[in-house]
């Protein structure tokens, strides 16, 4: 879909379809106000989401008319606009209409206010607009809408061209988590890591089997002895050697996650392919930070593995030794991301950044906790986690910041090594498992997301369609803006 701006006043647009969001009780402008002014009061009074459609029947230069409600003005929310753009795309896509202009009224409202309100409209359409179509081999009933204008009579293109950037990136990550386990090997992950680095200038460094075994990287080893797909690390670098501060991302790659000898059980185990949204996220923030050209250096890391059981695939009480020296007994071998973090953490933190931040598909227990609302955050630094929450409160990808007490510490202590996979009480899975990530980030700030809750939508969702969310890729790209900021 392309988004772009068409700068006029709302009495001259000249479209098929236009789409204007209002307030519940706003005064519309006058020539929205005419196809209002018969309607009862019932129809339509602004409410979230509600929609009334008219045709203009001449009496305006565009030939049909959606209004979407955007409720209280007390209660506004930027992502509301998110929303009704969403709305927006779909109700045109449901009428075959393949253009659309949205109408974003500047009056009494600040430039960089603006900017934020096109920004959101521009990636609640984009997130709305995409569709998983790879595999469909009938195409003739999917229709997509394919231009947006956002009619302004202020320069909003600003604002525009961050939403693509920030939704495309999202899109981009979504695409790749979708494709099935039997197509999104390691392999073909490391691939179009590959791709990505020759499109956008990154360096990209691939370590397999032979060079990880050399440097002791044995937790992320062992969650792949069971499988024939070969383990792989992958490294980006963004701005690679240049006068920058320095960042980190980790993202968890298992590409399919069974659970090893301790199986999970069948019901739903497809959904197992989405185990590697971490590191497909992580693909998404290079793709838009190196369009963005943000004043960073940003180092990518994502632990690529296949968790299956077999003759060969480790077993409960295997205890191995992960890259920075510590010993692990793995009591449960479907806690695998932990330990593929555990060595891709230390491997980052030997760059020596000023932060890490992983995402991870990592506990069922956050969706306990926080339902499909919210990431799970856990840091060891106020300042990071402040900003990860303004930031998810702007991308309306929220985290919710839990606790990393040293009690917590003391419950993943081995009798036999010197940390344990899990916690045997059962109590606190999401902290105990940040817990472990931890001990493999040494002196530096970090924090962690665990997205297990919300990598994946099933309706109802007001502008993200089932299947892959992508969400994280834009909480995280705000997060590296402000980061530079904050300095």
């Amino acid at each position: 879909m392309k988004v772009e701006l068409k700068k006029c006043r709302l009495a001259d647009v000249k479209d098929h379809l236009l789409c204007v969001f209002l307030m519940q009780d706003e005064e519309p402008s006058w020539d929205i106000k005419q196809f209002l002014k018969d309607v009862k009061k019932e129809r339509f009074t602004g409410k979230l989401l509600q929609t009334f459609y008219a045709d203009s029947n001449g009496k305006a230069g565009y030939k049909h008319l959606l209004i979407v409600g955007l409720g209280k003005k007390e209660e506004f929310k930027l992502d509301f606009l998110r929303r009704a753009a969403g709305l927006s795309v779909r109700y045109a896509a449901s009428l075959k209409h393949k253009e659309l202009a949205i109408y974003l009224p500047g009056r009494f409202i600040s430039r960089p206010e603006l900017t934020r309100r096109a920004q959101a409209i521009t990636e609640g359409a984009m997130l709305a607009s995409y569709k998983f179509y790879k595999y469909k081999t009938e195409k003739e009933d999917l229709f997509e809408v394919e231009k947006i204008r956002i009619v302004s009579e202020d320069d909003v293109a600003e604002g525009i061209r961050l939403g693509m950037i920030y939704a495309g990136a999202q899109n981009y990550a979504r695409e790749l988590d979708e494709l099935p386990a039997n197509v999104a090997t390691p392999a073909r992950i490391a691939a179009e890591a590959r791709k990505l680095g020759r499109e956008h200038g990154l360096s990209v460094t691939v370590l397999d089997k032979r060079r990880m075994e050399r440097m002791g990287m044995n937790a992320l080893l062992a969650v792949a002895q069971g499988s024939e797909q070969e383990a792989l690390l992958v490294k980006l670098e963004y701005n690679k050697g240049r006068n920058y501060p320095i960042y980190a991302i980790v993202g968890k790659g298992v590409t399919f996650d069974s659970g090893g000898i301790s199986l999970k059980p069948a019901l739903n185990m497809h959904e197992m392919k989405y185990d590697k949204t971490g590191a497909v996220n992580v693909l998404g923030v290079f793709k838009a930070v190196t369009e963005l050209k943000l004043p960073i250096r940003l180092i990518g890391v994502m632990p690529l593995v296949e968790n299956l059981p077999s003759g060969s695939a480790q077993k409960p009480g295997d205890i191995v030794t992960a890259y920075n020296g510590k010993t692990i007994e793995v009591l449960n071998t479907d806690a695998e991301g932990r330990l593929i973090l555990a060595d891709a953490l230390s491997y980052a933190a030997e760059e020596k950044p000023e932060y890490i931040i992983d995402m991870a598909t990592l506990t069922g227990a956050v969706a306990i906790c926080l339902g499909k609302h919210a990431i799970g955050l856990l840091s060891n630094d106020d300042a990071l986690a402040k900003t990860l929450i303004e930031a998810g409160n702007e991308s309306h990808e929220r985290v919710w910041r839990l606790p990393l007490w040293p009690e917590y510490s003391e419950m993943i202590k081995s009798d036999f090594a010197d940390i344990k996979n899990i916690s045997e009480t059962g109590e606190a899975g999401t902290i105990t498992a940040a817990a472990f990530l931890k001990e493999f980030v040494g002196e530096i700030k970090w924090a962690h997301l665990d997205i297990a809750a919300v990598d994946l939508v099933k309706p109802p969702h007001p502008y993200l369609d089932k299947g892959a969310s992508g969400i994280g890729v834009r909480l995280v790209l705000e997060t590296l803006s402000r980061l530079p900021k904050k300095k």
